[in-house]
């Protein structure tokens, strides 16, 4: 329970008999109250700064001081405090006057039974002012604030009447419509600067506001008076008051808003085309792969494997007719029929894909170094940390087979290396795979044939991995490979 305060009664007072009976009054009066009690001016003076009185009751004549001066003194340094005279000696004229310059009150020492009535009143009535003032200086806050939201919020409100005059507009909407605040406004001048095709939305609104009290929220374009095209988004009610009528509302400007989802959309669709066209990439760059591989399988068959076959054919024809050779030419015929058989291995176990379970990424890639050193001039060298990449999946484990083994067909054909060197690591669940040789290079900016890279590329990114080729000419060539790990459980 909040604690009731004393007053704090300040007396200007000489005369201990007339003090006596002022102290004794307002004891009867039943006032909680503390008293100070001063005689001269410095005194008084101090009193007001030190003491902070709530009312003061002060003699109209003092020794070298009076009243007046007293109030003077007052009124410099605590305005807002009630200063009542109470002398025996005032006039009705000077009391009059007094009072006209601002002294609260006054009452007469042979009628002190008036004191307390005029100190309550006085106490009363500075309460209701300071009451008064803090309400009306919330108000002023709470406007203030207002206006500020709305213009944060781009919000105007208004209100018109029955014949769509204009009660109550406030300084946001004449900002929304480019207008000075001295503008006359009605609800007939707003209807002008809405945009023609939108005018038949903003009567409809206002039919059936008129016939229901609601506005339903509308979407509507208006052309501020700078000539400006606005979106607007109207809302608003019917009051009423009796049998008066009126309508509240708002228009909020939502110009960004829907420039901003504009804007989002366009991104979208091109977001959507660049997507498309990815995905048509990604097809065509599996179709180049796959007719490129076709076109090197029959090519294997023309210029290798079907010579081999048809000179086979001819030995053994050969070997029908010449019985003196006849031997000679069906040991020549199982060799050739031997090395048809090698070169089918071979191109088969380039088209197969390696049993990832069994052998491993690891164990995959450098047996597929061996099967290269054997043809190709080149030194290569592998790091791997074997035991970090035993639970990749095997889908994953495939793809980064298929990369080093695309990159190696690039370098045979492409880059005349003499060394090459394979980096693979896997760290925070992420996979490194880096390929470098010292091969004469290329722009990668200006290169455009060719679909090793494509391929790699579209590997690469069905993982949401990331590649980045290091290049130029006479330099050599890196590629490096992150992608983040795809455990065996998750595949």
């Amino acid at each position: 329970m909040a604690t009731v305060k004393s007053i704090k009664l300040l007396i200007l007072e000489h005369d201990e008999n007339d003090l006596e009976l002022l102290l004794y009054e307002l004891k009867k009066g039943a006032l909680d109250f503390v008293t100070k009690i001063v005689e001269t001016k410095d005194q008084f003076s101090n009193s007001l700064v030190d003491f902070c009185p709530d009312i003061i009751l002060s003699d109209y004549s003092l020794p070298g001081f009076d009243g007046v001066t007293a109030f003077n003194i007052k009124q410099q340094i605590c305005p807002d405090v009630p200063f009542i005279i109470v002398s025996g000696t005032i006039g009705e004229e000077n009391a009059v006057e007094l009072i006209k310059n601002g002294v609260t009150d006054y009452a007469l020492k042979d009628k002190l039974f008036t004191v307390i009535p005029k100190v309550k009143r006085a106490l009363k009535e500075t309460r209701e002012r300071l009451e008064k003032a803090i309400a009306e200086q919330n108000l002023r806050k709470s406007e203030r604030q207002l206006a500020e939201a709305q213009i944060i919020s781009k919000i105007g409100s208004w209100e018109i009447g029955e014949q769509g005059e204009l009660i109550a507009c406030s300084d946001e909407l004449y900002r929304i419509l480019d207008v000075d605040n001295n503008t006359p406004l009605s609800y007939e001048i707003f209807v002008g600067f809405v945009h023609p095709e939108d005018k038949p939305i903003v009567f409809k609104a206002q039919e059936l506001a008129v016939e229901t009290g609601t506005f339903e929220p509308v979407h509507f374009r208006i052309i501020s008076h700078t000539g400006v095209t606005k979106y607007i988004e109207g809302r608003g009610s019917q009051r009423r008051d009796g049998k008066h009528i009126t309508f509240i509302g708002t228009c909020q400007d939502i110009t960004e808003k829907i420039k901003a989802e504009e804007q989002l959309a366009k991104y979208s669709e091109q977001i959507n085309k660049e997507r498309v066209e990815h995905q048509r990439k990604l097809v065509r760059a599996s179709i180049e792969s796959q007719e490129r591989e076709r076109a090197e399988i029959g090519r294997e068959l023309h210029d290798n494997i079907n010579q081999i076959l048809a000179v086979t054919k001819a030995y053994i024809e050969a070997s029908m007719q010449e019985d003196e050779m006849k031997e000679e030419l069906l040991h020549r015929s199982i060799k050739n029929l031997q090395m048809a058989i090698n070169e089918i291995r071979k191109i088969s176990k380039s088209l197969v894909p390696p049993v990832m379970d069994k052998n491993g990424l690891v164990d995959s890639v450098q047996d597929l170094i061996e099967n290269i050193q054997l043809v190709n001039p080149f030194a290569i060298n592998f790091k791997c940390e074997k035991e970090q990449l035993i639970n990749v999946s095997p889908k994953q484990q495939l793809a980064l087979y298929r990369i080093v083994q695309e990159q190696f067909n690039n370098i045979i054909k492409h880059a005349q290396a003499h060394n090459v060197y394979i980096g693979l690591s896997e760290d925070n669940n992420y996979i490194d795979l880096w390929i470098k040789d010292d091969g004469k290079g290329f722009d990668p900016k200006e290169r455009r044939k060719g679909v090793g890279l494509s391929n790699i590329l579209s590997r690469i990114e069905l993982f949401d991995g990331k590649l980045e080729v290091i290049s130029s000419k006479g330099q050599g060539c890196t590629l490096k490979i992150h992608l983040p790990k795809e455990s065996r459980e998750v595949a």
